[in-house]
């Protein structure tokens, strides 16, 4: 896949058959996003044309109302990776700055959309805007299609079991309350966050749990403090995720002042993790953190959050 991070390096010349085109924040990657994905490539390459997303590196919240910006399900790199894993050929990830943002939403269908990718056809979800003071949406969009030629859709929210419609803030949500179970009917596949492993205080190891501790700058959106099961997926081997008890928050009983973090103890693994990068997978929670009064009936309650763990993910 290839990645254009500017408008200016978008070249015309490249679409000499016009393009497939998807507009959006894709925050998260959630079902409603992977149904605008689908309809995108299959449509686009259906007609032998390229498949295009056109999204944003920040939030436009971060430079409109940085007080009300959420912060990110998902890193850049991780967008970029679903991106092309879905089979979009080309992702303009631009930086939403002033003068992004100062463009009315008539002018950036006419000049970029049309002018430089050379759109066909224009997707994007029902409840996305786009232009100066957000002024675009799908009533535009038809509008101008019927003037500049091409083909305007707009996909409705679409709805998960047990959770009802789809939207990045609710995932936001259900990942900040420790949800990762509805978090996860609503991504289609478990919250995830990634790091480097760092050296911590040992005292995992030394009480017969070693862990593998999240440092550095964490990709993606970590969960309520708690306790949870999931999967550690070592380096780039995606085809071999392991079984963990994953640890959210400080640690009540020896550092109730420290700050929170991420620690996964990886079930029947051993081995040296330090300077790894790792990602964990939330897929079932536990409990909350607790502060026991002491050693044994900490290890007795972690013990049994192992077994626990071993019977969720097992299923």
């Amino acid at each position: 896949m290839r990645v254009i991070e500017t408008l200016e390096a978008i070249r015309p010349a490249d679409y000499p058959e016009g393009s497939g085109v998807a507009i959006g924040k894709f925050d998260g990657l959630h079902l409603g996003h992977r149904a605008i994905l689908r309809t995108l490539i299959e449509g686009a390459h259906a007609a032998g044309r390229p498949a295009v997303v056109l999204t944003f590196a920040n939030n436009p919240l971060s430079l409109l109302r940085p007080e009300l910006c959420p912060r990110p399900l998902m890193s850049r790199e991780q967008r970029l990776e679903g991106f092309e894993a879905a089979g979009v050929d080309d992702c303009v990830m631009i930086e939403f700055d002033e003068a992004v943002a100062s463009i009315p939403a008539a002018d950036f269908v006419r000049d970029v959309l049309v002018g430089r990718l050379r759109a066909k056809h224009i997707i994007m979800g029902a409840d996305f805007r786009f232009g100066h003071r957000g002024a675009g949406d799908g009533g535009l969009l038809r509008e101008l299609g019927e003037r500049y030629g091409f083909k305007a859709e707009t996909l409705q929210l679409v709805a998960a079991d047990g959770t009802g419609e789809v939207s990045s803030s609710r995932v936001r949500e259900a990942v900040l309350a420790g949800d990762v179970e509805a978090a996860g009917r609503m991504l289609g596949r478990s919250p995830v966050v990634r790091g480097e492993v760092v050296r911590g205080d040992a005292r995992g190891r030394e009480i017969g749990f070693p862990t593998a501790n999240l440092g550095g700058e964490i990709e993606g959106l970590v969960p309520a403090d708690g306790v949870y099961a999931g999967w550690a997926v070592l380096g780039d081997d995606d085809a071999d995720p392991r079984p963990a008890a994953i640890s959210v928050g400080n640690n009540p009983t020896f550092t109730p002042d420290a700050l929170s973090r991420v620690e996964a103890f990886l079930l029947d693994f051993s081995g040296d993790l330090y300077g790894q990068r790792i990602e964990v997978r939330f897929a079932h929670r536990l409990r909350g953190m607790e502060r026991y009064d002491s050693l044994d009936a900490l290890l007795e309650q972690m013990r049994a959050d192992v077994v626990r763990t071993r019977e969720l993910l097992s299923r």
